[in-house]
């Protein structure tokens, strides 16, 4: 009986323990300095015009990985990679170098690769993520699923959740 108290004190213990060292902190993504990395940014505009893709292909997206600063995604027509490095709101894209996929579109792919070898800075504001080349805007991403985001018309994004 002695055995059963003394385990069943320790076991208590120890979910105390647990529970008083898990802090959750909300995040503020507007004001959390490394809240670009580890996020897909679908693209939504470049230099002012919003994307139009064709009918039947998937939005164009960026996602730079924390572990290794790598840059991955999609550009309309094939996939994205290279490298990145971060100081401060100072953000460098080098070596990108796409697939090479047969496609009848590579307006949004030429113009996105454009403007990411010329950005030397970012904003985040809300769920935006714009793209500067010093003070001019080149390209302006949303945050989310490149999974679960349809487009609709030309230029409105509308989330689809997949059944």
């Amino acid at each position: 009986m002695k055995n059963k108290a003394s385990f069943g004190i320790a076991l208590l213990l120890l979910l105390l323990a647990g529970i008083t060292s898990c802090t959750i902190k909300p995040k503020n993504l507007t004001l959390e300095k490394d809240n670009i990395v580890d996020a897909y940014w679908m693209l939504v505009s470049v230099e002012g015009q919003g994307i139009q893709s064709p009918n039947n292909t998937r939005t164009a997206y960026l996602r730079l990985e924390e572990k290794e600063s790598d840059v991955s995604g999609f550009t309309g027509c094939n996939r994205l990679s290279g490298r990145y490095t971060l100081d401060g709101q100072k953000l460098k894209l080098s070596e990108l170098r796409t697939t090479r996929m047969a496609c009848t579109e590579t307006e949004t792919e030429n113009k996105m690769l454009d403007v990411l070898r010329r950005a030397d800075n970012y904003r985040i504001s809300g769920d935006l993520l714009t793209l500067f080349e010093g003070t001019s805007a080149v390209a302006t991403f949303r945050t989310g699923n490149p999974d679960i985001i349809e487009r609709e018309g030309h230029d409105e994004l509308k989330i689809k959740i997949k059944d």
